[in-house]
């Protein structure tokens, strides 16, 4: 078991004994719970809890075998571990909320090794329990400088190291490498074209145009023209041929990347957990996978290409100019340390000044994809003019950090150009002298001046360098940023294949909470046995909804296991369990489509003899003909084109032709007529027949069918039994809620 350190270390004088620590946490409450530092230490055989750091003396010291029993227990603002010996609980020690997730699972450590030892000492086969995992969720802080991280994100803008983040760009490259290389020489042949007719141009001049030292015949000055010109025509369509096709490759190797980089972000996404969706906007993620991407795609292929060519060309052009004249060259060299002092100042300012644009876009972008998702709700509460509102303030966030990074990218240019000018300036007039002087002939300073006008562009391409890769940093942050981002519920390497389920459904000593502190299920136990319907009723907030989540593995519980034909969920290939488990939910979900592809959703390729027979079990068959498209119809975004009921019969026509071993139906019946409640719920009984069916409802009377009713109260069962044992109950929560429901749906006739 290896040693699980949390922030600050434990000192080591806690972990020095005979047995090695398997376990050193500190609790951040005293047991009369004021803030103060408790360290728990577990060895293989001890159970201690030591006042503070320094002490040598533990407060609580018990033996591992005396322990029957471990849970934590929410409290008043902050929680408690609770320990079972010998028939009596006791307190071992306090935390705060913050801490609640960590403790559950040394709850459960020590839960699994209670059950251990008891199978070791019965003569059972026994499996030791699993070491202790560092929850994702708890690591909110950068171990390097402590800032706090964003919800999700194991990426500190303040750490990061740029140049890691250029390598892993670069890898998307590799399996171009061919068309990479091809690019290169392309440069390299482009380069030395580009050089040709600079040095064509002293000869022009001093042969031709403004011969010093005597001028030959007219007649040879011409053809040294032409020749001259021929030369120019030349280098200039060989250097234009050799671009042509260098862009071309760059351009399909370009679409390539992005096509990779998008398909491997949106592969990424699909694997992530429910609760990265959940705390992160529609808009922000679309933002990523479409423009961050686009922006990478640019930086890759484009962006390089440029860079490298600019720095060949500089290197190209120094050495011919320090070959033609070293000390103009010198001269030109004056304003670079000017402009490289500048250009690190402004580095760190334009980089974050574009990071905080970025956010802002991704935040207009989830509030145009809110707007445009509940448009039906804008306009029911005739909100068009708040959402205006709403829009215009993002979009006036969007253009201030725009224009601060426009601005000072605007204001920063201008001035590094100015010194990177001032070098022209400087070998006109020396040059100049040199030319008056005799030192130097026209052509050689025409020449250089060509050259010189050659090595300011890649200079002024570098100057905008920063600018360049600060939006390219900032969008590969945000990439990176989820491709690093782990599933909270993660499949375990030794995850058994299922291919077919029984169905069969325990649920042991489970507690859940969507935040560690707030717990939603308590101490949850039921054993649901194949082919049996289970009617799930409560309030609403109860939990109901929350044990389908963790059936279905939405979730991981933070105490006690559920098990599917005797095997903990967390041990099945997450493909296997969820391929076998139908859901009906009250918000049905229909894509774009037609509706035989959405029927067909559950079985990609099934017969349309296959979903035609779905559909007239769902009873929605009739209904589907009608129409003048029949299944080709088109149902529109998210289904809007047509109605409540017939939605529900197309998810329920879904779920047949997926032929699940385990229904979950959510409020399947929910906001439809009479009529057609009539129709899902003569559906529904084909669909349940054979399978373990979890079904919730608020209307109670259409759980009459139910094997067995469980009424959810704070988390808790508060009754089970079946529909008439219940009623039966005067006093009981299902018969109130029963009575609450005839009231509600009595109708007084006024006239």
């Amino acid at each position: 078991m290896a040693l699980k350190e949390i922030q600050p270390p434990p000192p080591e004088a806690l972990l020095s004994g005979p047995s090695p620590a398997e376990i050193a946490v500190m609790a951040d409450l005293t047991p009369c719970g004021t803030f103060g530092e408790e360290w728990l230490v577990v060895t293989a055989d001890r159970f201690r809890v030591y006042p503070s750091r320094d002490s040598a003396v533990p407060r609580v010291d018990v033996p591992l075998d005396s322990i029957d029993d471990a849970a934590t227990e929410g409290l008043t603002g902050c929680g408690a571990l609770l320990l079972t010996r010998g028939g009596e609980t006791v307190e071992a020690l306090r935390y705060s909320n913050a801490h609640q997730k960590k403790f559950a699972r040394i709850a459960r450590y020590l839960r699994d090794g209670v059950k251990y030892r008891k199978d070791i000492k019965e003569g059972r086969e026994a499996k030791a329990p699993p070491c202790i995992e560092e929850d994702q969720g708890e690591q909110r802080r950068c171990p390097k400088c402590r800032l706090l991280l964003a919800e999700g994100s194991k990426v500190c803008p303040a750490c990061l190291n740029k140049g890691r983040v250029l390598l892993r760009m670069l890898k998307y490259l590799r399996p171009y490498w061919k068309e990479v290389l091809f690019v290169w020489i392309a440069m390299f042949a482009g380069l030395a074209a580009g050089l040709v007719p600079p040095y064509l141009t002293r000869p022009l001049m001093d042969r031709v145009l403004a011969p010093a030292g005597g001028a030959a015949p007219l007649a040879d000055r011409l053809r040294l023209l032409g020749l001259l010109v021929l030369g120019l025509l030349g280098a200039l369509v060989l250097s234009q041929a050799i671009g042509i096709l260098r862009q071309r490759i760059v351009v399909r190797l370009g679409v390539r990347v992005s096509h990779d980089m998008r398909v491997q972000l949106y592969s990424h996404l699909q694997w992530l957990s429910l609760r990265f969706f959940q705390k992160r906007p529609v808009g922000g993620i679309l933002t990523r996978v479409i423009s961050d991407t686009m922006s990478l795609e640019q930086v890759l292929v484009d962006g390089i290409q440029h860079f490298v060519v600019n720095i060949l060309t500089l290197l190209g052009i120094g050495v011919v100019l320090f070959a033609m004249n070293w000390k103009l060259t010198l001269v030109v060299l004056v304003p670079v340390p000017v402009v490289l002092l500048i250009s690190r100042l402004f580095w760190e300012r334009v980089h974050s000044l574009w990071h905080r644009y970025w956010h802002y876009r991704s935040r207009l972008s989830a509030t145009v994809n809110d707007a445009i998702s509940g448009i039906r709700v804008v306009k029911a509460f005739a909100k068009e003019d708040e959402e205006i509102v709403r829009f215009r303030q993002n979009s006036h966030a969007l253009l201030r950090a725009d224009s601060a990074a426009e601005q000072t990218w605007s204001t920063f240019f201008p001035i590094l150009w100015f010194f990177i000018s001032t070098g022209s300036l400087l070998v006109w007039y020396f040059g100049g002298r040199s030319v008056l002087g005799g030192t130097i002939t026209l052509g050689t300073l025409m020449t250089f001046q060509a050259y010189l006008a050659m090595f300011y562009g890649p200079l002024q391409f570098l100057s905008r360098i920063a600018d360049y890769l600060a939006r390219a940093l900032t969008s590969a942050e945000r990439v990176f940023e989820i491709l690093d981002s782990e599933p909270e519920v993660r499949e375990r390497g030794d995850a058994v294949r299922i291919p077919e389920l029984k169905g069969r459904v325990e649920l042991r000593n489970v507690t859940f909470g969507y935040e560690a502190h707030k717990v939603v299920l308590h101490n949850l136990n039921l054993d649901v046995r194949q082919g049996e319907m289970i009617g799930l009723v409560g309030r609403s907030g109860a939990g109901k909804t929350t044990i389908i989540n963790l059936i279905c593995r939405f979730y991981d519980t933070l105490e006690g296991e559920i098990l599917i034909d005797g095997i903990d969920i967390r041990n099945i290939r997450q493909k296997d369990l969820r391929s076998q488990i139908g859901v009906v939910l009250q918000d049905t979900f229909l894509f774009n489509g037609t509706i035989a592809e959405n029927i067909a959703y559950a079985r990609p390729g099934a017969a349309l003899g296959d979903v035609i027979a779905a559909a007239k079990a769902a009873n929605a068959h009739d209904f589907i003909v009608q129409k003048t498209d029949g299944y080709d119809t088109k149902v529109g975004e998210r289904g809007q084109s047509v109605s409540a009921g017939e939605r529900q019969r197309i998810s329920i026509a879904r779920a047949i032709l997926h032929n699940p071993k385990i229904l979950i139906l959510d409020e399947a019946t929910a906001a439809v007529d009479i009529d057609t409640e009539r129709q899902i719920q003569e559906a529904i009984k084909r669909l349940v027949c054979g399978r373990t069916t979890f079904a919730i409802a608020h209307r109670l009377s259409t759980l009459r069918n139910a094997d067995r009713l469980l009424v959810i109260k704070e988390g808790k069962i508060a009754e089970m039994g079946t529909h008439e044992q219940l009623l039966g109950n005067k006093d009981g929560e299902f018969a109130r809620m029963a009575e609450m429901y005839r009231e509600l749906s009595s109708v007084v006739e006024v006239t």
